[in-house]
């Protein structure tokens, strides 16, 4: 099995290559959804924010208040504090979900790969990149973020630039979907899946 994290900066069009991957019947594991799950009643994560805060991440039906954690991160600077907290929790999770996986190859969506440094728990990873003024555009457009907001959020990432230095693979999202797509079969063969293993059509 070949462990591949897919990573880059917001709006450069992870969600387009997933979408591909996943019609050529690749599994792709999400980083956000565990973390989702883990926040659950009764899960490890809900359980190690409640140890830690009390009730003051909870709401009236004792769930995680995502306001109320999201204030706590940011307005009074736990960001740190809370994802060291649940990041081993998402790290563990994930890498089991990937081990129990009987495929050949098997893709972990990770936004924040090298700002959390667990690019060495995987085989390959892979960013996909776009201009910049492409990106904006997206974000804009597509999710009603401003301009300056989205530079905002852009500079708490890691550089695009970085990203593209640090990664095996790079996936350029410049052009419409279909050069997209044949940029990913490209990489998925080079990383060995083949059509009669799991009966994907590349």
């Amino acid at each position: 099995m070949k462990k591949i994290a897919l990573t880059g900066v917001m709006g450069a069009g992870k969600s387009s290559v997933i979408r591909i991957l996943k019609q050529l019947d690749i599994p792709v594991f999400d980083c956000d959804a565990i973390n989702g799950e883990l926040l659950q009643k009764g899960a490890k994560g809900h359980a190690a924010l409640v140890r830690t805060y009390g009730d003051a991440v909870l709401d009236a039906q004792g769930n995680i208040d995502r306001s109320a954690l999201s204030d706590l991160m940011f307005a009074k600077g736990k960001k740190q504090e809370v994802e060291a907290l649940l990041h081993p929790l998402i790290k563990q999770r994930l890498l089991e979900a990937m081990s129990a996986c009987a495929r050949p190859l098997v893709v972990a969506e990770v936004p924040l790969l090298f700002e959390v440094g667990w690019q060495d728990a995987f085989d390959e990873t892979w960013v996909v990149a776009c201009e910049m003024d492409q990106i904006l555009e997206r974000l804009q457009k597509g999710r009603g973020i401003p301009r300056e907001e989205a530079l905002r959020r852009l500079a708490a990432q890691l550089p695009q630039k970085e990203k593209i230095a640090l990664c095996d693979v790079v996936l350029y999202n410049n052009a419409d979907e279909e050069a997209l797509r044949n940029e990913v079969l490209s990489c998925v063969k080079r990383a060995g899946e083949r059509n009669d293993e799991n009966g994907g059509q590349l």
